[in-house]
């Protein structure tokens, strides 16, 4: 590691074992000559596995030090065109289409980012994450770690833990081990901003039974809770609710 001071408290923690980035690149499953983002990209462990397998990578960096480093470390890949380092907030980076995207996620704005990633086009994610997150993004209804989360994600990909690593593959050691997660995209039948409008009221008040929160709920639903219907009764509930159209229809 290159001396460069990290701020835990923002979720600032590298990974430094090169076997887990290879699993990363591996699950990606990407050939030379695919364009990748990688978010925060950190002091460039998992970027050297992207470019050592020939992809082009966009890697998006906030932190001034670290975006330096890559600057550094890797100026024969920027002079050749094949890594192009972006210094700026994932969170503000203009959406564009990839053939993928990778990333050991900052836990402190680990949600936002994934609330960003539809607004890209790409054919696979992988993202690093805490466990607990992970855990979230791909519970079941009925279980406890149903939420908002795993409904948004669940109608917008199909996701899947790969691997759970141990928190003493980075530095400094957090508090908890990590997941890494794959998302694959999946087409969805209506405009998602205002079934998530739906999603986002009914788990703010999910001891309540639906009924008592959406006027109008149909009566199939209105007896049971958020975290007692699938994601798809959700796009259900919020359709009939709404009004929507699947796309391309008025």
């Amino acid at each position: 590691m290159s001396g460069i001071n990290l701020h835990r408290r923002y979720g600032q923690v590298l990974l430094n074992n090169r076997g887990i980035a290879i699993r990363e690149a591996d699950t990606l499953g990407l050939g030379a000559g695919s364009h990748v983002l990688e978010i925060g990209p950190g002091t460039g462990i998992l970027t050297q596995v992207l470019l050592e397998r020939g992809l082009k990578v966009t890697a998006v960096e906030a932190d001034h030090n670290m975006y330096d480093e890559i600057r550094w470390k890797f100026q024969k890949f920027v002079e050749s065109g094949q890594l192009v380092p972006v210094k700026q907030d994932f969170l503000e980076f203009q959406a564009g289409e990839y053939d993928g995207i990778i990333g050991n996620i900052p836990y402190h704005i680990t949600s936002q980012i994934v609330f960003r990633l539809p607004e890209f086009r790409f054919r696979r994610a992988v993202i690093m994450v805490q466990r607990e997150f992970a855990e979230r993004m791909v519970a079941a209804p009925g279980s406890r770690d149903y939420s908002r989360l795993s409904v948004s994600v669940a109608l917008r990909f199909n996701a899947r833990i790969e691997k759970i690593v141990a928190r003493k593959y980075f530095r400094p050691v957090p508090k908890v081990d990590s997941a890494i997660v794959s998302l694959q995209p999946r087409e969805t039948p209506v405009d998602m901003a205002a079934v998530e409008k739906v999603i986002q009221r009914a788990f703010s008040m999910r001891r309540k039974k639906l009924g008592n929160i959406f006027e109008g709920c149909p009566q199939e639903y209105a007896e049971l809770r958020p975290d007692q219907i699938s994601p798809e009764a959700f796009l259900d509930l919020a359709s009939r609710l709404t009004g929507l159209s699947p796309r391309g229809h008025p």
